[in-house]
């Protein structure tokens, strides 16, 4: 598919590895749709540093768990930048949530973020993508859905389902349509979670080291580029998945 001037839809953009990918896309010649929920200074500085700003590309809010936000925001995009021919469900939330205190709240917080929103927004993108004959979309999974971490079980089935998702969907809207996900390992640390322990990921992992924003987007712009590949996901671990 050629991206010049095609319309990118980033969930999370605001920060960190959509912060990235948006930055990767509109070096391919890309118009990105920018979405945060609450980072709106991190979505400003964004879109500062793409070529051509706020002229070229474009900034929304939405709180993805809710679907009515979902609906708007693609409407929304698609009025103001035209039909969305890439989706990078990025957005997901991520904590501990300890077995025996995890609380319904937080199970349900973290499915509908990491899981139903993905959905939703496929769902919401992808007629238009078919109608034209076109589009990619890429889900964010995660290195620990076949080797769940105890201590983060709704994310670790929220990314399971993600993967069970991306295949459904390659399959529900081939052959106009490639779906894959990109399962990354240990990268970016979380700047909030710096009492976490990480040495155990990087042990356990072929490179022993912990990944950079640069390896997730170099898959995501080989996903992009090759029109053969749909289905798969891409492991960007460090060899933790085989280790």
């Amino acid at each position: 598919m050629e991206l010049q001037d095609k319309v990118a839809l980033v969930t999370g953009a605001g920060v960190r590895l959509g912060q990235a990918v948006a930055q990767q896309l509109a070096q391919l010649g890309m118009r990105v749709v920018i979405h945060y929920h609450h980072s709106e200074k991190g979505a400003k500085q964004t879109v500062q540093g793409l070529p051509g700003g706020e002229s070229r590309h474009l900034i929304l809010q939405a709180d993805l768990k809710e679907v009515s936000s979902i609906k708007e925001l693609v409407h929304t995009a698609e009025e103001k930048s035209g039909p969305i021919s890439v989706l990078i469900n990025n957005a997901a939330d991520f904590f501990p949530t300890p077995l025996f205190s995890t609380t319904e709240e937080e199970w349900d917080h973290l499915l509908a973020l990491n899981l139903k929103a993905p959905f939703f927004l496929a769902q919401t993108v992808a007629e238009g993508m078919k109608s034209r004959g076109e589009g990619k979309i890429i889900n964010m999974v995660d290195s620990s859905t076949e080797r769940p971490w105890v201590s983060f079980l709704p994310y670790c089935t929220s990314k399971a389902g993600l993967v069970s998702l991306t295949k459904g969907l390659a399959r529900a809207l081939s052959p106009e349509v490639q779906v894959n996900g990109i399962a990354p390992g240990t990268v970016l640390t979380p700047p909030d979670h710096a009492k976490m322990d990480f040495s155990s990921s990087v042990e356990h992992s072929l490179l022993k080291r912990i990944g950079s924003a640069e390896d997730i987007v170099q898959a995501v712009e080989y996903l992009l580029l090759s029109d053969f590949v749909t289905g798969t996901i891409l492991p960007v671990d460090g060899g933790r998945s085989v280790y």
